[in-house]
């Protein structure tokens, strides 16, 4: 998969801004995500590349396989590259499909939603990245598959209670 390289980056880590080679980068204060900041390898890992060229690209991601699809964008297993072990999912929009079929709203929602969220219980956004053909959401990787396709397999579409809990 080949990706252009203009990209935007947001890293949910410093409460810098500053812009690079044509593509501005805004960074969120990792203050604000109480729950996996400290010891977290992945956001050591995050880190260490913004430290090292101020942004995170998705030229900085190898990607490992794809997981699946949905309405508005691909998700893919990845990996900083030069940080073994500290897997992410990407989940990768085209801009430009997105326009199409009018689902830009839909993806700035989900954008600022997980960008909001600081749970235990929900995945972690750890960087946003952005160029002209591209939008990518990269959160915590949780493996088990789509929890959604789990519920759609349920009698009546839903969990019982024994296996909510």
């Amino acid at each position: 998969m080949i990706f252009d390289s203009g990209i935007e980056t947001k890293v949910s880590m410093s409460s810098v801004s500053e812009a690079t080679t044509g593509a501005a980068s805004s960074l969120a204060s990792s203050s604000t995500k109480h729950h996996g900041t400290s010891g977290d390898p992945c956001w050591d890992a995050i880190r260490r590349v913004q430290l090292e060229s101020t942004t995170v690209s998705l030229q900085d991601l190898r990607f490992i396989q794809r997981l699946g699809s949905g309405d508005i964008g691909s998700v893919y297993l990845v990996e900083l590259k030069g940080a073994s072990g500290c897997s992410f999912a990407a989940k990768v929009m085209d801009k430009e499909e997105l326009l199409y079929r009018s689902k830009e709203t839909r993806e700035k929602i989900e954008r600022e939603v997980l960008e909001m969220l600081d749970h235990p219980f929900l995945p972690t956004l750890y960087a946003t990245l952005d160029s002209a053909k591209w939008s990518c959401l990269l959160t915590e990787f949780c493996p088990g598959g789509d929890l959604h396709v789990h519920r759609q397999r349920q009698p009546e579409r839903r969990f019982d209670e024994t296996a909510v809990r």
